[in-house]
């Protein structure tokens, strides 16, 4: 896909509507397309009749002009926004940029963009292309100037996005953003966050975020500090808010850091999974012995059948030794004619082929989920692929194990999971080893979680996760007496953030 989206009309109106103010202006729009973005400016001009002088340029390296015809030719390029003369201003900018991720990028083409515009330089090596779209048109603004852009949530979550919006909090007087969670271009998964930067050349003096459905919602902003701004992760709550609540829980409660009592490490990479992971079938078949081959793992929707039906469901991560060589010949034959032996994974091992999983962990953690992320213990000596997070506790009892289980699940586990994950497309929520070791825990000797915990599995295993988290919310809340003030808080925060970065409803 060439990350092109062409604006709804009420999209590109909404945007526009707050910018064209002024008797004289000049509009200009980076990758105007069909001119959605443009037109809107136009139309809006003509109903409040304030602007007595609006002039419409555009820059498009695949234009569709058909809209457009009524502007001067000469306002309208059909070139790459990189190579626009650097020296034509702007009062209004209004943008959606092409989203072309980092790893689909022309690399000879951002080499070319780097050296002609050195303003790209700080830029991280995995931006997105929106985002050196951003900052070039920022430098064609008048002082004063203003900018309405289209962004995907990246701006709001991605690591590489932190230095951009420090970028621009040095630049603009004024900076306003609203998340919405409703896609609003056919084929594509991005969600969108608006942007409004104004009084270009100023020092900043306020930033105001809120997240909603839809634009058309009543949608209340509200301040974030700066610190906010250049966290890693934008949220919708005060981060004080949360902090306030997690620090009470761990100070009044007994809860402690993820970190504290596990570590997170991430699955077996085999770099070649469709080669050395196989189903059982295969593996029988071809006469692999039960030493040869264990049970992986290999995503999150497999999690609630390991539950249900245990491991037999699984598929086989083959364990090769340089002593199988003769009788697997054929099978290395294959890989060898396949290039898998050619792999960058495949050259760090001696022999190529002989994938060491290394001890089996306590219990799994999903990398990339849907809807409710929750732990499960390794009841069955198991492994994972890179997919899901390999689990090791520190010398915790198995009642320790079971409250820490149920934490998780609760409310104020699940609060701190979406505070710091990050979620992408369509909402698919992104747990780093980082983030997850900062989620809160419970661990107690009290035996009393163990039917709570046998009750939970039964709900995992039928898939019903929204039960599952009011069970370990309330069993939780009633063993630890924790006061309806605390608890209404914790609920109100999570309901704000989980709406705010909502999930697909794909239960995986």
């Amino acid at each position: 896909m060439n990350g092109i989206y062409y604006t709804p009309d009420a999209l590109a109106e909404y945007l526009a509507r707050p910018l064209i103010k002024g008797e004289k202006l000049a509009v200009f729009d980076p990758a105007y397309g069909q001119g959605s973005l443009l037109l809107a400016g136009e139309s809006i001009s003509r109903q409040q009749q304030i602007v007595k002088e609006l002039t419409l340029y555009g820059c498009d390296i695949h234009p569709v002009n058909g809209l457009l015809e009524h502007l001067p030719a000469a306002n309208l390029k059909q070139q790459d926004f990189f190579d626009y003369d650097r020296e034509k201003k702007f009062d209004v900018i209004l943008t959606n940029p092409p989203y072309i991720r980092h790893q689909n990028q022309v690399k000879k083409s951002i080499i070319s963009y780097r050296k002609n515009n050195p303003e790209l330089a700080f830029l991280s090596n995995s931006s997105d292309l929106w985002a050196y779209f951003l900052v070039k048109a920022v430098t064609h603004l008048h002082e004063n100037g203003s900018i309405g852009a289209i962004l995907p949530w990246a701006f709001i979550q991605a690591d590489y996005s932190k230095g951009l919006r420090a970028w621009l909090a040095e630049r603009f007087s004024e900076i306003k953003v609203l998340a919405l969670n409703n896609p609003y271009f056919e084929s594509a998964e991005e969600r969108v966050v608006l942007l409004w930067l104004t009084g270009y050349g100023k020092k900043n003096q306020s930033i105001i975020s809120a997240f909603a459905q839809d634009f058309t919602d009543e949608i209340s902003y509200s301040s974030i500090t700066l610190n906010d701004w250049l966290a890693s992760r934008i949220i919708s709550v005060a981060k004080k808010d949360v902090n306030d609540i997690f620090d009470c829980l761990k100070n009044e409660f007994g809860f402690c850091s993820f970190g504290s009592c596990a570590r997170a490490l991430i699955g077996v990479v085999t770099g070649a999974n469709k080669y050395f992971i196989r189903d059982i079938d295969y593996c029988e078949t071809n006469n692999f012995s039960e030493k040869q081959h264990i049970p992986i793992l290999t995503n999150a929707k497999e999690i609630a059948g390991l539950i249900a039906d245990g491991p037999a469901i699984l598929k086989r991560l083959l364990v090769l030794q340089q002593d199988d060589e003769e009788q697997i010949k054929w099978f290395l034959n294959e890989g060898m004619e396949a290039g898998f032996d050619q792999r960058s994974h495949s050259k760090l091992r001696r022999p190529w082929y002989q994938i060491n999983p290394g001890e089996a962990p306590d219990a799994f953690f999903p990398y990339r989920v849907g809807k409710i992320p929750y732990l499960i213990l390794n009841d069955h000596n198991i492994q994972s692929t890179n997919s899901i997070h390999r689990v090791y506790f520190k010398g915790l009892s198995i009642l320790e194990k079971k409250w820490f289980f149920v934490s998780i699940l609760s409310i104020y586990g699940q609060l701190s999971i979406s505070v710091n994950a990050k979620t992408y497309g369509r909402g698919m929520l992104k747990i780093e080893p980082g983030a997850l070791v900062k989620t809160i825990v419970l661990k107690r000797e009290d035996d009393s979680v163990m039917e709570v915990y046998n009750l939970l599995l039964q709900l995992l295993a039928s898939g019903l996760k929204d039960q599952a988290v009011k069970l370990a919310t309330d069993f939780i809340n009633e063993k630890l007496k924790i006061p309806s003030t605390l608890q209404h808080m914790a609920e109100s925060s999570w309901y704000e953030v989980s709406e705010s970065c909502k999930r697909s409803n794909l239960d995986l």
